[in-house]
């Protein structure tokens, strides 16, 4: 393709363009939108690291930057978490809600850096009733904002009387009965963050 700039100044002015910009170019202009893709990709890996994050049932974990897919046009992240436990008393579906963060941009020190949400409208992970004990679920969730794929599993019920107690209470006349149900324990992990340049753009 004909530029009327080499592409090495091309490249150079593009590093001086917002990300919004770089955005905005690569929707409506053709001629430079490899050019914008390409910056696009650097400012992912190079320059956001810990940009973003996800606060996920009153935890925080921070997204690492990995790759940028031109063809979809989505930034990739993984997220570094131990899965969370969530227990609940009754087998019933139970929303678990997560909200995307972004780092607030305000000029502070390192160690004052702050999280806030992205937007109001967050996302939710689904724990649906009847699933079986010790099955995992691959799930994958999205909106407008962001995609993540996480991982939810439903633990073995935990064994209440140990072997050793159960024959104590034999010998009792009177065994100690529990009034209450065992809870119902589940893991859930997200392990991949994806982001249009809609959201990008931001």
């Amino acid at each position: 393709m004909n530029y009327s700039l080499p592409t090495e100044i091309i490249s150079n002015i593009f590093e001086y363009v917002s990300i919004t910009d770089l955005v905005r170019i690569e929707s409506t202009c053709r001629l430079f939108q490899s050019f914008a893709l390409c910056e696009i990709e650097k400012r992912i890996i190079r320059s956001t690291r810990d940009e973003w994050g996800i606060l996920i049932h009153l935890g925080q974990v921070l997204a690492k930057p990995i790759r940028f897919d031109s063809r979809t046009k989505k930034a990739y992240y993984s997220i570094a978490m131990d899965p969370i436990k969530i227990k609940t008393m009754f087998d019933h579906r139970r929303p678990i809600h997560c909200s995307l963060l972004k780092k607030n941009r305000t000029k502070v020190a390192p160690s004052q850096i702050k999280y806030q949400s992205y937007s109001e409208k967050g996302f939710i992970i689904n724990i649906e009733k009847g699933m079986e004990e010790g099955k995992t679920l691959e799930l994958n969730v999205q909106n407008e904002l962001c995609q993540v794929n996480a991982s939810l599993t439903r633990l073995a019920s935990p064994v209440l009387i140990q072997q050793t107690e159960q024959e104590t209470l034999k010998k009792d006349s009177q065994p100690i009965k529990s009034m209450a149900p065992s809870p119902l324990t589940y893991t859930l992990q997200i392990t991949e963050l994806s982001l249009p340049l809609s959201t990008l753009a931001t």
